[in-house]
């Protein structure tokens, strides 16, 4: 079938379906979004018809159409001289046979792809064959201030296509990290919209986790391909406590019946961020031992809600990032099958510095070593308080805040610092003392 995808992750192109017999789903799926389509508009273009489904109108949709027609369901309602451009309307009986199709699915858009084939694109644009060299690593970390040994730890993990552990206190960048990382694979992957499984349908591709390309960013999207499918720069999905269990599966809705897929599998092609590991509504290995095979084999196996399991590409790099003491979350077993396992410290005073540089030029606020001085002197070395990567930025946000509030020019002066760290430090001990109980 022209359906099976050719190899190679740089030059991938999901080919367009020639005919009826290249098509890789049941031509019946076809029949009834045809149908579903015009029984909510009364009457629609044939080309129209077309590109709603994304499918080419000739040799896949007009043979479909013919055939409604001969099955009386359509009916020309306006018609020149090329089939494209007919006006279609459905019959009392298309209407009929559209009902029943609606009883299995709501859903109207573009058709979706075999599990078959989704299974090949992946495996064609796996993460793995990715090779990340430290030029482009560092490329892709420019503009982040951080200690030069993480980068010789990141690069091995990055080119395994594994898993990774970050660890440390709390902001110091473990999320931008995990962006840059899959910044530095590059590229883009093609992934349909929706997905066919056992006659229901599974929608992957979304505008909150997947940004599309347009031709101006990649010239495949200039050729010849199936548009059911989407192309995307490598997906980063970070979730974080809102993480659960039912989230890791296929989500179905009665709504419309139809199945939402599960976080990671839209992340496979790029990464998936577990951030706060361990604050979850869920056991830490209980997570950890939903993915104990995922993570050895590369395939997930998720259910549909007929208690049908479904096996699907797990092809990802897997980032948990953690504030916590890795011990204190899974044991030593699990850790060993965490390839990596890397600690994101507090940055020095030099690399505190840099930071608030780089966050004053972002900002437009002044910048001298003094006022930084004056700030660790006064806020951050009496009190013993760590040096933090998101202090600056936030510090600075406060000074705006003030700035604006005052209409006064973005400026940054002792009194402004003052302000903005007693608003940000929370002294609790000092507060609770003044309290009346």
């Amino acid at each position: 079938m022209k359906q099976d995808i050719l190899a190679g992750a740089s030059l991938f192109l999901p080919p367009e379906p020639d005919d009826l017999s290249d098509l890789d789903i049941d031509p019946v799926m076809i029949e009834g979004l045809i149908l579903k389509a015009l029984s909510m508009r009364s009457s629609m273009v044939a080309q129209d018809i077309a590109d709603l489904l994304c499918l080419p109108y000739f040799g896949v949709i007009e043979p479909v159409i013919e055939q409604l027609r001969a099955n009386r369901l359509i009916e020309v309602a306006r018609g020149d001289l090329q089939a494209i451009s007919y006006v279609l309307a459905i019959s009392d009986a298309g209407r009929e046979r559209a009902g029943q199709f609606f009883e299995q699915s709501t859903y109207v858009g573009p058709a979706p792809v075999s599990l078959h084939s989704y299974t090949a694109a992946i495996k064609a644009q796996t993460i793995r064959s990715i090779q990340v060299n430290s030029r482009r690593l560092i490329a892709a970390f420019k503009g982040l201030v951080f200690d030069q040994e993480i980068l010789t730890q990141i690069g091995p993990a990055v080119n395994s296509g594994q898993s990774i552990f970050l660890y440390g206190p709390p902001g110091n960048g473990k999320t931008s990290i995990s962006e840059r990382i899959v910044e530095a694979f590059g590229g883009s992957i093609f992934i349909p919209s929706c997905i066919e499984v056992n006659g229901s349908i599974v929608r992957l591709f979304d505008d909150y986790n997947h940004v599309p390309l347009t031709p101006e960013e990649d010239s495949r999207l200039s050729q010849k391909y199936d548009k059911r499918w989407r192309l995307i720069k490598r997906p980063v999905i970070i979730v974080g406590g809102e993480l659960t269990m039912q989230s890791l599966d296929l989500i179905w809705s009665d709504e419309s019946r139809t199945y939402e897929a599960p976080f990671q599998m839209k992340a496979n092609g790029g990464a998936f961020m577990i951030d706060d590991f361990g604050r979850q509504r869920m056991d830490p290995k209980e997570l950890l031992n939903r993915w104990i095979v995922p993570l050895e084999k590369k395939a997930d196996f998720l259910s549909l809600h007929t208690g049908v399991k479904i096996e699907v590409p797990f092809d990802q790099l897997i980032i948990f990032s953690t504030n916590l003491d890795p011990k204190d979350l899974v044991d030593e077993a699990f850790l060993r099958r965490i390839r990596y396992k890397i600690p994101i410290s507090n940055p020095s005073e030099d690399n505190f510095k840099k930071i608030w540089s780089i966050m004053s030029a972002a900002k437009g606020l002044p910048y001298s070593d003094e006022v930084v001085d004056y700030f660790v002197e006064k806020h951050m070395r009496p009190v013993h308080r760590p040096f933090r990567g998101c202090i600056p930025r936030d510090i600075l946000d406060l000074v705006i805040d003030s700035c604006r509030y005052h209409q006064t020019e973005l400026t940054l002066t002792p009194e402004l610092l003052d302000d903005a760290a007693q608003a940000y430090f929370v002294k609790l001990e000092d507060r609770l003392k003044n309290e009346v109980i």
